[in-house]
C-alpha cells in the first residue's frame, strides 16, 4: 500500500471502502478457530499460574460480553504478565493502540467491564493488580451500545480470577538522563476475591520535581524592552534616542544604556553610562522560568463488591488531592525617570526598564472526592444494572502578575530624595495577583436493561433500555487586572437510550445459513438538557459474519452534543510569560494566555460513518487482522483555540491583541465553535501472540518437581496437609480463605508448568489520515491540516502515524518496545502554495523508542530458596524515547525558531525509571 499523498477529498470517499475491502480479500483458512478459556481451577499465584488453555465447545466463557460480536483481540494469563504492568491501568496505556477509537469525543477513553458487567467507574477498577486478571478482551465501539454507552469508545472486558488474595506494594523512581527533574512514586493495594465477594484498598502518592530552564540548553527570547535585575535606560519609545547629551558623550546616537554599577550607591553621573552605551544590561532570567512544575498527587481509594440478598452490588469511593507550582518569570517594571529627578543625569524624561527581584509564580492546589455504586440482577431473561455516582470537586489558583509600584513612580515623579530608582526600593512592592477558584459537583444514576423481546427464526430480537439522569453544577469566581468575575452554572439532565439488535441470518439456526451470521442494529437517543433542550442521536448498522475467521460491521451515527459544563463555565486565567511562535511575525514572543470557559458556545452536531473488519487468517493461530475506515463531519466543532496562525488570526481577530508596533502581547485561548470539521481515516494493523515452549531442561525440571509433590501427597505429607509443611512456608494449597488460598496467589500445581513457558507479542497499527479539514469561519478559507495549516504549536496533522508494540517474556524475564513513529507535517502563509514565505515551518517526522525490561523474581526459584522475600516480587527498568529524539522544525532558511528549541518541544527527553514491586500473599 502507498504511503504517498492521499487522493482529494473527493476520491478518497469513494475510493476508501474499496482500500478496505481489498485488504478483506486475502486468502483465509475457512476453519473455525475452537473457543478458549484459562484453566477455571488454575491458580492466580503469580509465580506458579497455570498457563493451559482448555478448549470449551458446550459453552461460553465465563465473563463473556453481550450479545454475538467477538472480541477483536483476547489476552490470557500469559499474555497478561509477559506485559509486565502493575496495574490495570498500566495495562491500558500500554494496551492503548488496540483500544483507540477514531469516533469518540475529546480521546476520551475505552468503556471498561469487569465479568462482562457494567461498573460504576474506572476508578473502582484502576489498580487492580494483573495477577488478578483471568483475562481481557478487547471489543469493537458497537458493544458499547449493548451496555447504555454510546457507540464512539471500544470496550475492554476484564474478566477477574474467582479467588485472589494479595497486598500489593510498588515504589518507583526515575527521572530525565538529561537532569533537573525526578519522579518518585509509591503506591500498595490490598485486593481479596472470594465467593462472589470483592473488596479492595488502596493508595498512591506521587511526586514530580520542578524543571528550570536554566537546567536545559535553552536560547532566551528577544525582549522588546532592555529588561535587567540593574535596569537598562531608554527612551518612552523603545528606539528613539535617549539623550542628545549622551550621544554627544558616546559619538553615536545612544538608544539604549546600562545602568552603570554602583548606581544603587547614589547617584550616577551622565559619562558613567557611556561605557553601556547602545550595550544593554543582560540578565539570564532562565533559573526563574519553568519548563515542567513541581507536582504532588495523593490517592486513596476503597471497593467493596458483594450482594444484598442475591443481587450483586459495588460501593466504591476515593478522594484525590494535587498541587503544583511553576515559576513564570521575572516581575517586569517600567519607570518614567524624570530630567528633574535627583538622580537622574539626563537632561530629558527617560525609562528605566528593570526586572524585580523574586520569580512570579503560580500556584495551584485542587482535590476531588467521589462515590459510587453499581447494582447488577436478572429477572427471568433480561439482565438489569443501576449505577449511580456523586463527586465533588474543588481548585484554586494563584498567579502572580507583576508588582504594584504605583507608590514608587509617584515617589521618583516628585523627586523624593530618599528613592533612589536605581536601588532596590525602587523595585519592592506588593505582588499584584490573579485568582481563580472553581467549585464543580456531579451526580448521576443510570438504570439500564437487555434482554430478548421475542424470537425470529435467525434468533432473538435483542434490546437494551437506558434510563437516566444527571445533575451538574460548578460555581467559579476570577479576579484579573483587578476585576472580579464570578460564574455560576448549572445543568440538569435527563436522557433515554434504546439499542436494538436484530438477527437476520444464522449458522446455529440454520437460518440463511449459506450468507453466515448477520444482524442489524439500531439505536437512538435523546437527551432533554436544561440549557440545551432536546439532544437527538440515531445510529444504525450491520454485523457480518460470513464465516467464523471473518467479522465485518458497518455502522452510522448522527448525534448532537452540547459543550461540557466545564468548557461553558471554567474560571478565566491568565498566564503571564507563555511563549508562543507568532506565525505573523514570524518571532517567538512571550505573551499573556487567557484560558477558561466560554458561555456563548453552542451545541455541535455530527455524522460518524465507519466500516471495520477483523479477520483471524489463521487456524490455531493467535494472529489478528484489524482495519476501521472513519469518516466523520462535524458542525459547530467545538475546540480550544488554536494557535497564532494568520489564517486563524484573520478569522477571530477579536482573540488577538497587539501592541501599535504589531507586537503580539495575548491571545484569548477558551474555546470556540468552528463552522464544521471533516476527518477521514484508515486504521489498521495486526496483533499477534505466539507461546513459547519450554526446553527440555525446564520440562525435565518441572517433571521432578511434579514427582516430588505426588509422592509427598501419596505419603501424607502434602503442603498444607497434616504432617507436611507449614502453610505459612509453602507453595501448596491452604484452607480456603487465607492468603493464597486453593485458586488464589500460593495455590498451583508444583511439578506443573509454573509459568515455564514465554510468551510473545507483537501489534502494529498504521492510521493514515485521508482527509483533516476545518472550516473555522464562512467566508475563510478551509484549513487543510494535512497541508499546511495547523491549529497547535506541533504543526499540522501528520498524514501517517504507526504505533508498534512487542513483547517477550519467559521464565520470569520479559522486555517490551514500543515505537510511536509520526510523518513529517508543515504550516505555510500560503497553504495554497501559490507563494512561499522564509517564516514557513517545517516540521520533521518523529519516532520515539521505549523499552522496559523486567524480571519476575519470584520466578527464579533458586532466587526465591535462598531468599523468600522475593516471592512475588518483580523489579523493572524503563527506558523511554531511548534515541532521545525530539521534533526538528525549521523555516526556510533552515533556522530554528527559538520557541521550537528541542528542550522546549520536550524539556525531558530520554528518561529512566526503576520500580520495585511486590506482593505479599
Amino acid at each position: 500500500m502507498s504511503l504517498g499523498k492521499s487522493p482529494g477529498v473527493a476520491g478518497s470517499r469513494a475510493l476508501s471502502p474499496l482500500w478496505l475491502a481489498a485488504f478483506i480479500a486475502v486468502p483465509l483458512h475457512a476453519q473455525t478457530a475452537p473457543d478458549t478459556a484459562p484453566a477455571a481451577a488454575a491458580a492466580a499465584n503469580p509465580d506458579d499460574v497455570e498457563d493451559d488453555e482448555i478448549t470449551v465447545t458446550a459453552q461460553r466463557q465465563r465473563g463473556t460480553v453481550l450479545g454475538d460480536i467477538a472480541p477483536e483481540v483476547q489476552l490470557g494469563p500469559s499474555d497478561i504478565r509477559a506485559i509486565g504492568a502493575g496495574s490495570i491501568e498500566e495495562l491500558l496505556a500500554v494496551l492503548a493502540p488496540q483500544t483507540t477509537s477514531g469516533r469518540g469525543r475529546d480521546g476520551a477513553g475505552p468503556v471498561t467491564l469487569v465479568n462482562g458487567k457494567r461498573i460504576s467507574s474506572f476508578a473502582e477498577i484502576r489498580t487492580i493488580p494483573p495477577e488478578a486478571i483471568e483475562r481481557i478482551d478487547i471489543l469493537p465501539e458497537e458493544v458499547a451500545l449493548k451496555y447504555g454507552y454510546r457507540a464512539d469508545q471500544r470496550v475492554v472486558n476484564f474478566v477477574l480470577r474467582e479467588r485472589f488474595r494479595a497486598l500489593t506494594s510498588e515504589v518507583e523512581f526515575g527521572g530525565p538522563t538529561a537532569g533537573g527533574r525526578s519522579s518518585y512514586e509509591a503506591k500498595g493495594n490490598i485486593l481479596r476475591i472470594r465467593k462472589g465477594v470483592r473488596m479492595s484498598i488502596e493508595g498512591e502518592y506521587t511526586i514530580d520535581t520542578m524543571l528550570l530552564e536554566s537546567e536545559r540548553d535553552i536560547l532566551p527570547v528577544r525582549l522588546r524592552r532592555p529588561y535587567d535585575l540593574a535596569g537598562n535606560i531608554t527612551a518612552a519609545r523603545v528606539g528613539d534616542e535617549i539623550d542628545p547629551s549622551l550621544s554627544a558623550l558616546a559619538g553615536t546616537v545612544v538608544t539604549v544604556a546600562g545602568v552603570p554599577a554602583g548606581a544603587a550607591g547614589g547617584a550616577p553621573g551622565l559619562p558613567s553610562f557611556v561605557p553601556g552605551a547602545n550595550n544593554a544590561n543582560v540578565t539570564d532570567i532562565s533559573q526563574y522560568r519553568s519548563l515542567l512544575p513541581e507536582t504532588r498527587a495523593l490517592k486513596f481509594g476503597g471497593v467493596y463488591a458483594g450482594a444484598i440478598g442475591d443481587t450483586p452490588a459495588t460501593i466504591t469511593a476515593g478522594f484525590e488531592s494535587t498541587s503544583s507550582e511553576s515559576r513564570l518569570g521575572l516581575p517586569a517594571v517600567v519607570l518614567v525617570l524624570p530630567a528633574a529627578n535627583p538622580y537622574s543625569p539626563f537632561s530629558v524624561d527617560t525609562t528605566l526598564n528593570r526586572y524585580g527581584t523574586g520569580a512570579l509564580v503560580r500556584s495551584s492546589d485542587s482535590w476531588t472526592g467521589r462515590i459510587g455504586t453499581a447494582i447488577n440482577g436478572r429477572v427471568d431473561t433480561w439482565n438489569w444494572n443501576v449505577t449511580a455516582n456523586y463527586s465533588h470537586s474543588e481548585s484554586d489558583q494563584l498567579t502572580d502578575r507583576r508588582l504594584d509600584l504605583l507608590a514608587v513612580q509617584n515617589r521618583i515623579l516628585v523627586g523624593n530624595t530618599s528613592l533612589n530608582p536605581f536601588g532596590p526600593q525602587a523595585v519592592t512592592g506588593a505582588l499584584v495577583q490573579d485568582i481563580a477558584k472553581s467549585n464543580t459537583d456531579v451526580a448521576d444514576a443510570d438504570i439500564v436493561t437487555n434482554g430478548s423481546l421475542f424470537a425470529l427464526p435467525a434468533g432473538d430480537l435483542t434490546a437494551t433500555f437506558k434510563f437516566g439522569g444527571s445533575a451538574r453544577s460548578i460555581g467559579s469566581e476570577s479576579r484579573w487586572l483587578g476585576i472580579y468575575n464570578t460564574t455560576s452554572l448549572s445543568r440538569t439532565q435527563g436522557n433515554f437510550q434504546g439499542n436494538f439488535d436484530l438477527p437476520i441470518a444464522s449458522v446455529r439456526n440454520d437460518t440463511l445459513s449459506a450468507i453466515g451470521n448477520l444482524s442489524a442494529n439500531l439505536n437512538i437517543a435523546y437527551d432533554q438538557l436544561s440549557d440545551f433542550g432536546t439532544l437527538r442521536t440515531i445510529g444504525y448498522g450491520l454485523t457480518w459474519r460470513p464465516i467464523d475467521s471473518i467479522s465485518l460491521i458497518a455502522s452510522a451515527t448522527h448525534e448532537e452534543g452540547a459543550p461540557t459544563i466545564q468548557q461553558l463555565g471554567n474560571p478565566t486565567q491568565v498566564t503571564p510569560n507563555v511563549r508562543v511562535f507568532d506565525f505573523i511575525a514570524g518571532t517567538t514572543v512571550d505573551i499573556s494566555r487567557v484560558d477558561g470557559g466560554n458561555p456563548t458556545l453552542v451545541a455541535d452536531n455530527r455524522r460518524v460513518f465507519k466500516l471495520g473488519a477483523t479477520i483471524k487468517p489463521l487456524s490455531g493461530a493467535d494472529l489478528t487482522l484489524i482495519a476501521n475506515f472513519v469518516d466523520s463531519h462535524i458542525d459547530n466543532s467545538i475546540a480550544a483555540f488554536p494557535t497564532a496562525t494568520a489564517e486563524l488570526e484573520a478569522a477571530f481577530p477579536g482573540r488577538f491583541i497587539r501592541d501599535g508596533e504589531g507586537r503580539l502581547l495575548q491571545i484569548d485561548n477558551r474555546p470556540v465553535n468552528f463552522v464544521s470539521s471533516d476527518r477521514q481515516e484508515l486504521r489498521w494493523g495486526i496483533n499477534f501472540s505466539e507461546p513459547l515452549e519450554p526446553s527440555k531442561a525446564e520440562r525435565d525440571a518441572a517433571a521432578t518437581r511434579r514427582a516430588a509433590f505426588e509422592a509427598q501427597r501419596a505419603a501424607g505429607g502434602a503442603p498444607g496437609a497434616p504432617g507436611g509443611p507449614s502453610a505459612a512456608g509453602s507453595r501448596g494449597d491452604r484452607p480456603a480463605g487465607g492468603f493464597g488460598g486453593p485458586g488464589g496467589p500460593g495455590g498451583g500445581r508444583p511439578g506443573g508448568r509454573g509459568g515455564l513457558d514465554g510468551r510473545l507479542q507483537l501489534s502494529i497499527f498504521h492510521t493514515w489520515h485521508l482527509q483533516e479539514q476545518l472550516v473555522i469561519r464562512d467566508g475563510v478559507p478551509v484549513l487543510d491540516l494535512l497541508n499546511g495549516s495547523a491549529t497547535g504549536n506541533s504543526g499540522g496533522e501528520p498524514r501517517h502515524e504507526i504505533e508498534a508494540r512487542a513483547g517477550i517474556g519467559k521464565n520470569g524475564l520479559g522486555a517490551r518496545l514500543s515505537v510511536n513513529w509520526q510523518s513529517a507535517t508543515s504550516v505555510l502563509r500560503d497553504p495554497t502554495g501559490a507563494t512561499t514565505s522564509p517564516d514557513d515551518l517545517f516540521f520533521s517526522s518523529l519516532a520515539t523508542v521505549n523499552l522496559r525490561l523486567f524480571a519476575d523474581l519470584g520466578q527464579r526459584r533458586s532466587l526465591v530458596a535462598k531468599a523468600p522475600f522475593f516471592r512475588g516480587s518483580r523489579i523493572s527498568l524503563g527506558i523511554d524515547n531511548i534515541a532521545d529524539a525530539r521534533l526538528n522544525v525549521r523555516d526556510r532558511e533552515g533556522v530554528v525558531p527559538i520557541n521550537y528549541q528541542r528542550d522546549i518541544i520536550d524539556p525531558l527527553g530520554r528518561t529512566v525509571t526503576l520500580s520495585f514491586r511486590k506482593l505479599f500473599f
